[in-house]
């Protein structure tokens, strides 16, 4: 017993019973404050409410002195009765005044005479003269009274109903204290003693048994604590038999881990020259890697260079027409000069044949004159273009006149498609800071693609070319209303060396360039779009301006 009571000393700070009897007392102190505050208040506005109506009473008993005084004029007499009338206990002030509102006697706390004006309330009536029925306004009257009045009434009250609250809050205190003891702390030390002397190494518990009523909450507590006990008991039987058993598993499987051991130590040694060998054959992959590498990029120079060729050739095959008719031209005027130079030797020249020569001269020199202008246009063109893609450098030029002499010089391939080139710009002249070179590259590989794969032989179209600027960002959309792609090729399109169209003299090699241009070049993105019988689209956004860094 006393090593239960020590128990419940040590730990009565933190208990149960302790922490519901400071709630059940902080509540009934709150609302012991409450109840109080509220009676305090009320005794409070009934004192005030006695005081006004002493107040009130007042101006029946002095109403027709201090109006007699006053119609008299008797300012002597006056004051006599109103100091007697502040002499009364309730009345703590005496204001008079006249018709005028001019103060003739003022005495006490007044409005007028005193700082703390917040505690004053008063009663104010009007001093009328009655002769002959009717009645004359002589002044007014102000009786005040203050809070010290109220408070000296209540003092005593208030004290008494404090004293009694804090003896009944005591004496609730000590018996809840009490009970709560008895009742709860008491108990529920003996339960946490009996807890702490369960030892699971033993497989024998002492019942408790400390609840006077096994159906109260420590009596379900009692008895759960006993199931538990009994429970455990069979608990540890059970666990003491596992642990058997896991013991010779463990021996077991401590066996079978060691043979396993051993038998990885094998595997890791294999695995080491399988790890070496394998990066041997790494270091031999990554050099063929780069092997790839330069060929695919000696792959898309050869590519170029097989575009330039083409191009080198169309422009060929277009300036041998008006060179050819430049020099049929000049052979059939060479001998229109010898005819009139014969003719006129001999003396045969007539008018109408000088007028027919000059004529026709005429006609052979503009003729000679338009095909001359269109190959030298040709060559111009071809000129600017190659030079660009072997140059490629950074320079300012007009986008839509270099795409112009893009398919000027592309002009052999163009005439033989039915397919109908449209530009779309909002804008007449369209300067760029950039590679002209890499422009005629994505211009010459997007119209060839369009040829080869958009459209059959022979088959009619339109690609629409649109150029718009936003910011400082140049975006290009190459549009056309052809076959449309599927979306592995959609997937795939970009990938070097992959072509829907290889038997027609497609390499694969052509949108790679783009992309490669566009992204590593130019700095810009690229992206398509296409369906199948839906033709295809494609959108290049790139900086405008372009620097050398």
């Amino acid at each position: 017993m006393v090593e239960l009571l020590a128990l419940d000393t040590k730990s009565i700070k933190n208990s149960i019973s302790m922490r519901l009897l400071s709630s059940v007392l902080s509540i009934y102190f709150l609302l012991t404050l409450l109840v109080t505050g509220i009676h305090i208040a009320v005794e409070y506005q009934d004192a005030k409410n006695e005081v006004q109506n002493v107040l009130e009473a007042s101006e029946q008993t002095f109403h027709d002195i201090l109006a007699t005084d006053l119609w008299n004029y008797d300012l002597e007499q006056l004051n006599i009765t109103a100091e007697s009338i502040k002499g009364l206990p309730d009345i703590t002030g005496v204001e008079v005044m006249g018709a005028d509102k001019k103060v003739l006697f003022s005495s006490g706390n007044t409005l007028e005479r005193t700082a703390e004006k917040e505690g004053l309330f008063w009663h104010e009536f009007t001093l009328i003269k009655t002769m002959n029925d009717e009645g004359t306004d002589l002044g007014q009257v102000r009786l005040y009274s203050d809070r010290s009045v109220i408070i000296n009434s209540i003092k005593s009250g208030v004290y008494t109903l404090a004293i009694n609250a804090v003896i009944k809050t005591m004496a609730l205190v000590v018996l809840v204290t009490i009970v709560f003891r008895k009742l709860l702390t008491v108990p529920l030390g003996m339960l946490a003693q009996h807890a702490n002397s369960i030892d699971p190494d033993h497989a024998v518990f002492k019942r408790i048994s400390i609840a006077k009523n096994n159906n109260d909450e420590l009596g379900v507590v009692q008895n759960a604590l006993n199931s538990m006990m009994d429970k455990t008991v069979e608990t540890i039987k059970k666990l003491d038999t596992v642990n058997q058993e896991l013991e010779e598993r463990v021996i077991e499987r401590t066996e079978k881990l060691n043979r396993t051991v051993t038998q990885l130590d094998v595997e890791r040694e294999a695995l080491k020259e399988e790890v070496a060998i394998r990066q041997q054959r790494e270091v031999a992959l990554a050099q063929s890697l780069e092997d790839l590498k330069l060929a695919q990029g000696k792959l898309i120079e050869s590519e170029k260079l097989a575009s330039l060729g083409g191009l080198v050739a169309g422009v060929a095959h277009e300036i041998n027409t008006p060179v050819g008719l430049s020099l049929t031209g000049i052979s059939h005027f060479e001998h229109m000069v010898e005819d009139i130079n014969k003719q006129f030797k001999a003396g045969e020249l007539e008018e109408d044949d000088f007028v027919r020569f000059t004529k026709d001269s005429a006609e052979l020199a503009k003729t000679i004159h338009v095909s001359l202008a269109r190959a030298a246009n040709l060559v111009k063109s071809f000129k600017q273009v190659a030079v660009d893609q072997s140059s490629e450098e950074i320079r300012q030029f007009d986008i839509l006149d270099y795409l112009k002499e893009t398919m000027t010089s592309m002009h052999s391939q163009l005439k033989q498609s039915a397919v109908h080139f449209n530009v779309q710009c909002e804008q007449q002249v369209l300067m760029m800071t950039s590679y002209p070179g890499a422009w005629a590259q994505i211009f010459t590989n997007l119209i060839q693609n369009t040829l080869i794969h958009a459209y059959d032989k022979g088959q009619q179209g339109t690609v629409t070319l649109t150029f718009q600027l936003e910011a400082q960002q140049l975006l290009f959309e190459f549009k056309d209303n052809g076959k449309g792609m599927s979306v592995d090729t959609i997937e795939r399109i970009f990938d070097p060396f992959f072509t829907t169209n290889r038997s027609n003299g497609g390499s694969g090699l052509g949108m790679n360039i783009i992309y490669n241009i566009v992204t590593q070049k130019l700095h810009g993105s690229i992206s398509v779009k296409s369906e199948l019988d839906g033709g295809s689209t494609f959108l290049i956004s790139t900086p405008r301006t372009l620097s050398d860094k």
